[in-house]
This record gives C-alpha cells, sequence and structure tokens, in this order.
C-alpha cells in the first residue's frame, strides 16, 4: 500500500481515481494512479510532492524576433513594378488619402478594374488612352515619369501647354485620362 501526498497541504476530498484524501493523505496500492500522482507532482511514500515547472525561456537570453513566412509589405506604401494591380499612385500620394485607391480585382463581378476614361484631349468624344497597337500603355505599377513619357509621345499632340499640364499631373490622372 503507497501512502501518497497532496501537492497542497491539509486538502480534504476527491483526488486522482479512486483516492479519497483526508488531511492531505490518502493511500492506494493502483499502480496506475500511483504512477499518475507521481508525475502530477504528489509525494509518494514519505517523498516530498515535486512540482515539476514548464520550462519557460527568459526573456534576456532571447536574441531577437523570430520571422515565420514573408515580411507584408503594402503595395500602396511600397509599390513595385512587378505588383499585380497596385493602388493608383501609389507611392507618390499619401497611402490612406483619397488620391490613392485600388482599381479593384479582376472579374471581382460590378466592381471596375480601373477608373473610367474620359473623353481625350480633343474634347471630340474619343476615349482618351487610345494610342494604337503599337504602343501600349506602361503597367500600372510604372513610375509617374514612364506614365508622362508615354502619354507625351504616344497620345498628345506637340501643344506646349498640353505637354505643361501633363507634366503636372499625378500618375492617377494620368491614368485616369489617358490609360484607362
Amino acid at each position: 500500500m503507497a501512502r501518497i501526498t497532496t501537492p497542497v497541504p491539509g486538502y480534504n476530498g476527491q483526488g486522482p481515481g479512486t483516492l479519497h484524501f483526508s488531511d492531505g493523505v490518502a493511500e492506494t496500492d493502483d499502480e496506475a494512479v500511483i504512477a499518475y500522482c507521481r508525475q502530477a507532482g504528489y509525494g509518494i511514500d514519505g517523498e516530498p510532492p515535486v512540482r515539476e515547472r514548464p520550462a519557460v525561456a527568459d526573456p534576456r537570453e532571447v536574441t531577437g524576433p523570430v520571422v515565420v513566412g514573408a515580411p507584408a509589405r503594402d503595395a500602396a506604401v511600397d509599390p513595385r513594378p512587378g505588383d499585380f494591380r497596385p493602388p493608383v499612385n501609389a507611392g507618390e500620394a499619401n497611402p490612406h488619402g483619397p488620391d490613392v485607391y485600388a482599381p479593384g480585382l479582376p472579374g471581382g463581378g460590378h466592381v471596375p478594374t480601373a477608373p473610367p476614361a474620359e473623353p481625350g484631349p480633343a474634347g471630340d468624344g474619343a476615349e482618351g488612352g487610345d494610342a494604337g497597337p503599337d504602343t501600349p500603355a506602361p503597367a500600372q505599377s510604372a513610375p509617374v515619369a514612364e506614365w508622362r513619357q508615354w502619354v507625351l509621345t504616344s497620345v498628345v499632340d506637340n501643344d506646349p501647354e498640353v505637354h505643361a499640364e501633363v507634366e503636372k499631373m499625378t500618375k492617377a490622372e494620368l491614368i485616369k485620362k489617358y490609360g484607362g
């Protein structure tokens, strides 16, 4: 018969298995209950209860963060040329302001995938951005300088006033007006 003592001195009540503790002590000859109590931190046959503490890392010994997966990157803040449909005006305006907006997902239902095109610079009702198959519009992720160059060489005529207007436009305005 093994004498079991609880980790809580003076405990009275039910214990593991069929044990009933009185003043923190119970007796049993059930080997399974004895093995369980030994693992759970009860004292066995006069040995004091031993409570194993789980190993916890000391935060002073941690050398640095552990990165799991790829770090997140916001295309509205840090656009890159390979981004698929980055927000319009990304990297140029306040990413939380109204000038930076996502054009929508392709095939995303009723949401348009790009801002609607406006009439061309001549006001003839033709949509802007139709420069023909020889000069396709740059990717929406292309820098504003590339968009301005494309508009000046492929879309608009040699009017100095139009050129001055294009040089002042943001990428979002260029895409909206000429690249739709």
